[in-house]
């Protein structure tokens, strides 16, 4: 098995910076319920439609492959932790993030990666071996490293002394890359606290997005409703990301009105995104007001009512699409 050095590169010099696209969500977008692969989320149809318009392959560009996922209602697999490892999203703030073991990931028809690790401290040696060829890298401080493994088999898998904080596999010449960082269950006090910890913000500015979305709140609702905090801490989420990353346009989301959820309550609620959309003059993908519930299309919906099957997350990037491209010019 050969060894050649990482690369500290997140952008080859001869490509085109690619439109980089970034989704900070909860189960509505990372894909929990009947969803059956990954690019079936509508954060990845999205990404598929603008390269379409761009005369690419859906494909082709950058998919952004977490270490793990959060749930077990998941109809597809990310990376497949080792064992030993531990999830470190509370960790290091970045979702689906993993410690402690190896991590594979299934990459057939990605030609290379940009894998993202942690390290804790100077020395910390990583690992990426795909096919016959082993790439190494030794985090030269503490914090948040990326190194290059080209030339992908059907297999990647990255071991390390620290954190694998997730992989960016790319695939042909697509000018696209979606980041979808969204993490099933969470509410904005959750992703207050992940920016806290030490890599979440870092990746967003190694990422250096075009497009953020922001769409939170259900669970926001479900955990005590309370409608000021929720105004506050989705006002402070905004400002500490956009403060990392200026150049960025915005667009927020709302969420569509579950079956078992009083729809004035819940409309009422997610008024305070739609608001906050307004002051900042950010589009809107309006969920609340043109996605119909599983009473009225049920297709869209898993058995539960309320995560998304494959038809849903159709749905969701035929509303979301339009408004990403406006954020866009």
């Amino acid at each position: 098995m050969a060894l050649v050095a990482g690369v500290l590169a997140i952008t080859r010099p001869w490509q085109p910076k690619p439109v980089r696209l970034v989704v900070l969500s909860d189960s509505l977008s990372e894909g929990m319920g009947q969803v059956t692969a990954l690019q079936n989320t509508w954060p990845h149809l999205v990404g598929a439609r603008l390269r379409a318009e761009r005369g690419e392959a859906a494909q082709d560009g950058g998919t952004w492959l977490p270490a793990s996922v959060n749930g077990q209602m998941f109809g597809f697999r990310t990376g497949t932790a080792g064992a030993g490892a531990w999830a470190a999203t509370n960790k290091v703030g970045v979702p689906g993030a993993m410690a402690g073991g190896t991590v594979t990931w299934q990459t057939a028809g990605f030609d290379s990666a940009v894998v993202q690790v942690f390290a804790e401290r100077p020395g910390e040696l990583f690992t990426a071996s795909s096919g016959d060829q082993q790439v190494g890298f030794t985090s030269p401080d503490a914090g948040l490293h990326s190194f290059t493994v080209d030339s992908l088999a059907d297999t990647l898998t990255v071991r390390g002394d620290g954190v694998v904080v997730g992989v960016l596999g790319r695939a042909g010449h697509g000018s696209v890359e979606v980041y979808n960082l969204s993490w099933s269950g969470s509410s904005t006090s959750d992703w207050l606290g992940w920016l806290d910890r030490p890599a979440l913000l870092p990746l967003i500015e190694s990422i250096d997005p075009d497009v953020i979305v922001l769409s939170l709140g259900g669970n926001d609702y479900w955990q005590g409703g309370d409608r000021d905090r929720f105004a506050a801490h989705l006002r402070t989420v905004h400002d500490r990301v956009a403060a990392a990353v200026p150049r960025a346009s915005w667009v927020l989301g709302t969420q569509p009105v579950p079956d078992q959820t009083p729809a004035q309550d819940w409309t009422s609620f997610q008024q305070i995104t739609e608001d906050y959309a307004e002051r900042l003059g950010a589009p809107v993908i309006d969920l609340v007001g043109l996605m119909p519930g599983a009473a009225v299309e049920p297709q869209l919906y898993s058995w539960d009512r309320i995560h998304l099957t494959d038809a849903g997350h159709a749905f969701i990037a035929g509303i979301a699409g339009p408004a990403i491209e406006e954020a866009l010019r």
